[in-house]
């Protein structure tokens, strides 16, 4: 909570992320230095502890309430809408372990602090660090394995739509049974990769098409185009819109899943059809470059397995790093914020 607080209030690196950063035998010995200046001033114990293990301070950005049977997991990075990166993977997929292999628990829920953002999308930060095609790749790998981890939980996973989901946001979302939303939300779940120079690589350009069909998906990839709670009821994306409480219709939602006593149909693992025309798209400012590479992993990915797909979608995500348009999207989001469109040159 101290970390939050300093990083949200204050707007500066928190406290343990920077013991982290200096190394916490560092961190100690400068603590004990000024205990030495100033009398009267406590070592903390956690800290001499923790420089004994040697280890840096697990920093939760993922957290797990209990209620009853069914277990609440919130995924907590309100200072960038909780958006995805290493850190938060690695805990989902951690807690979802726990999840699995305790007995007292008959289903989950997964939702987003707070009522601005489910998931806001990617670290964006994190994608630019990457230096090739085939770091992007090993990244889209990593994502889609704790997405499909909860998607093969045995257990009912209902996301809980707390607020947008953007990119990985909304491709974690798919990877849960089903998903509910507030009701009358403007902006829900949209794939913007193309405003960056990218395609969706957390399973976009698989789940969204076996989700919500073909016809429906094709648009959203392309143009990256978000859509309201409404649309995503009428085309399938969500289950339900809730007036009243989310938390609590969410796992009601996820109890009687778990009791047999709702069903949800599962999202088609094999192959799916692909019509014979599909419906303009126009681009705009966006790459064509790009879009060549995105259509590429959404049809060739519709003709195989889902496990197929994903690793096909990763080889594209990859590929897009091998473009100028990429490097020109991510460092124009970095420089310009998501308002300011990209100049691709569609190479």
């Amino acid at each position: 909570d101290l970390e939050l607080a300093v990083e949200t209030a204050l707007v500066i690196e928190g406290p343990f992320k920077m013991m982290n950063r200096l190394g916490i035998e560092t961190a100690l010995s400068l603590v004990q230095a000024y205990a030495e200046e100033f009398p009267g001033f406590t070592v903390a114990d956690p800290l001499i502890t923790q420089a004994k293990k040697g280890e840096p301070w697990k920093i939760p950005v993922v957290y797990r309430e209990d209620h009853g049977d069914v277990a609440v997991v919130t995924i907590r990075r309100p200072q960038v809408l909780n958006a995805l990166n290493g850190d938060v993977t690695a805990q989902l997929s951690e807690i979802f372990a726990e999840i699995d292999q305790d007995p007292a628990i008959k289903a989950a829920v997964l939702k987003g602090f707070g009522v601005k953002a489910f998931v806001s999308g990617a670290d964006i930060r994190e994608l630019a660090e990457l230096d090739s095609p085939e770091a992007a790749e090993r990244l889209s790998l990593r994502d889609q394995a704790v997405i499909t981890q909860i998607e093969n939980l045995g257990k009912p996973v209902v996301c809980a739509y707390n607020g947008l989901a953007l990119g990985g946001g909304n491709e974690l979302a798919m990877g849960c049974t089903a998903r509910i939303a507030r009701k009358g939300m403007k902006v829900l779940a949209g794939q913007p990769e193309p405003n960056l120079g990218l395609i969706p690589g957390a399973g976009g350009t698989q789940r969204l098409p076996r989700i919500v069909g073909m016809e429906n998906a094709w648009p959203m990839l392309r143009t990256g185009k978000p859509i309201d709670s409404a649309k995503a009821l009428e085309i399938g994306l969500i289950s339900e819109e809730v007036s009243g409480d989310l938390l609590e219709a969410a796992i009601s939602f996820a109890r009687e899943i778990a009791e047999g006593k709702r069903s949800v149909p599962p999202i088609p693992k094999g192959p799916i059809a692909v019509p014979e025309n599909l419906p303009d798209v126009d681009i705009g400012h966006l790459s064509r470059k790009i879009d060549e590479i995105l259509q590429k992993a959404i049809l060739e990915g519709a003709r195989m397995t889902l496990e197929e797909g994903l690793k096909r979608e990763a080889y594209y995500f990859g590929r897009c790093f091998a473009t100028e348009d990429c490097r020109i999207g991510l460092s124009n989001f970095l420089e310009n914020g998501p308002r300011t469109p990209a100049k691709f040159v569609h190479r």
